[in-house]
């Protein structure tokens, strides 16, 4: 019952628009008005946050975090030094911050030197080349590689991965870091699904006991829950060894890096690069509200917290999501997602053929938006944990069950709405002063902020790209620059009617299965930075 709402809830934008047409078509335009620059504003303030976000990830790569993280063997010296000076960059201001919550710690968190990076890829039909990649940029990596473990986990039911595949891999690369594991997860498991997090959580419980047998106990240990495909930036481990040691919950929270969809950027085709773009973006906006930021795709967690809810859901398709909410009830209410400020890169959706890309596109946006399934969950546990205060359970609820309204709706709607709103101005407003001056600011309101929201994003999109490949001509970039024009039809395709296809399913009881997206990539991944 409680899995059909999203979908009865698909009824109100077109049940409330036709009602208030039927009721009154001039509080309709005025209506409809109201809704479109509400979301023009909205649009503005989500560009202004991902350009917030773009310079705070150009401040992160700025920073010395080797001596970040030495301050913190004598942070006495490094707070006197901060607090002695008459002015603090907004760098100081955090470090200073993180100092003092360092020194009030205790005495049994572990020094700097002592942590390790557990690196979990679940593998399945992904090629050598991907994986070899990830590995590689793993290893590139600011860290000493002898604190680094990875774990490669194969689904046993893989078609290309076999024992004769995986010794290969396994044997180009055990003696390049600390500790190297690779394993094949067993199909039908009693209690599990054929989702990713069942396959994670196997890799993951396997590594635990590998690394307990060389005496390194679970608060040493940050586990990377990664893609295939995913390849972090140089930072990326002393960031997250930073940012764990100066969090006074580093033991329930959960820790998420702004995701950029570049690995493959140059070669695919324009829909995946504007899917890929505005995932990116959406990411970089969450980064600048850590109180909305939930686990999406990679991301990290203390191995003590991954350990008390029993690692990842064994059962459920978004098991990134529900990792955030399982941990949120389990220490009721405390646990929360701590942006990094930094990237890791992934690919953008490529097959075979431009056709089967667009499908394989559709089919991943399905799986994201499939998301919408945890609300029943939500519900469940709310009526179970009386510790969180109501309130907080009930706005939170509502947050969730509403972003993925929001999702399956919005583009189409400001679409729908802004023609409606053309037709019907000049029947109602030639009559009315007061209609006639308010349709000429809304036209000029969406004159000014349409654009100027547009090129912002564009602007840091374009920016956070990888260099031009040399075999591309310099006129590529009119390219890239030229297709943001085409974000508008982008949306409805390949937002909205996903999401509703989801939302849709769950009311059918027609549920999904996971798949794995099609990752075919044509040349090397782009550099990282």
């Amino acid at each position: 019952m409680l899995e059909s709402l999203p979908a009865v809830m698909l009824v109100l934008p077109i049940l409330v628009p036709v009602l208030l047409l039927l009721v009154s078509p001039t509080i309709a335009y005025l209506a409809f008005s109201a809704y479109v620059l509400f979301w023009l504003g909205a649009s503005l303030s989500l560009a202004f946050r991902q350009l917030r976000e773009f310079r705070t990830l150009k401040r992160y790569r700025a920073i010395d975090w080797d001596e970040r993280l030495h301050n913190l063997t004598d942070p006495y010296a490094r707070i006197h030094e901060l607090v002695d000076r008459p002015d603090l960059t907004k760098s100081e201001v955090e470090e200073l911050h993180a100092l003092n919550a360092w020194v009030h710690s205790g005495a049994d968190v572990p020094a700097p030197d002592s942590m390790h990076h557990l690196i979990v890829i679940p593998v399945y039909s992904e090629s050598t080349e991907i994986i070899e990649q990830s590995l590689e940029a793993i290893l590139e990596a600011d860290f000493p590689s002898d604190r680094l473990m990875v774990c490669l986990t194969f689904e046993a039911r893989s078609p290309v991965w076999g024992p004769t595949e995986i010794a290969a891999i396994e044997s180009a690369y055990t003696h390049r870091f600390g500790h190297f594991l690779a394993t094949q997860h067993p199909d039908g498991l009693p209690g599990e699904g054929k989702v990713k997090g069942a396959n994670i959580s196997w890799g993951a419980q396997l590594a635990r006991q590998e690394l307990h047998r060389h005496g390194i106990a679970d608060e040493q240990v940050i586990v990377s829950a990664f893609d295939s495909d995913t390849r972090p930036s140089p930072h990326y481990f002393k960031v997250l060894t930073y940012t764990y040691l100066t969090n006074p919950d580093r033991d329930v929270d959960s820790y998420q890096p702004v995701l950029l969809f570049h690995n493959n950027a140059w070669e695919v085709p324009t829909a995946s690069r504007l899917v890929g773009y505005v995932a990116s973006m959406w990411t970089l906006a969450d980064s600048t509200r850590p109180e909305r930021l939930r686990i999406f795709s990679s991301h990290a967690l203390g191995m003590k917290a991954l350990a008390s809810v029993d690692f990842w859901s064994t059962n459920v398709i978004p098991d990134d999501s529900r990792q955030f909410w399982r941990m949120y009830y389990e220490t009721d209410g405390r646990a929360k997602t701590l942006p990094l400020h930094l990237p890791v890169y992934l690919d953008a959706v490529q097959s075979h053929s431009w056709w089967a890309t667009m499908k394989e596109q559709y089919k991943q946006i399905r799986r994201w938006s499939y998301g919408v399934i945890d609300f029943p969950y939500l519900m469940e546990q709310n009526l179970r944990n009386g510790r969180i205060p109501w309130r907080e359970k009930a706005f939170l609820t509502l947050q969730q069950v509403t972003q993925f309204h929001l999702w399956a709706t919005v583009p189409l709607m400001l679409f729908a709405l802004r023609m409606t709103s053309t037709y019907l101005q000049p029947i109602y407003t030639h009559s009315s002063l007061m209609l006639s001056e308010i349709a000429g600011m809304v036209n000029l309101v969406a004159f000014i902020i349409a654009p100027l929201s547009l090129v912002i994003s564009a602007v840091v999109g374009i920016r956070l790209l990888p260099p031009r490949p040399a075999e591309r001509p310099r006129r590529a970039w009119v390219k890239m620059v030229g297709e943001w024009i085409c974000l508008p039809l982008v949306g409805p395709i390949f937002f909205c009617a996903p999401a509703i296809d989801a939302q849709i399913r769950l009311l059918l009881r027609r549920y999904l299965g996971f798949r794995v997206t099609v990752k075919s990539r044509t040349k090397a991944a782009h550099s990282v930075r």
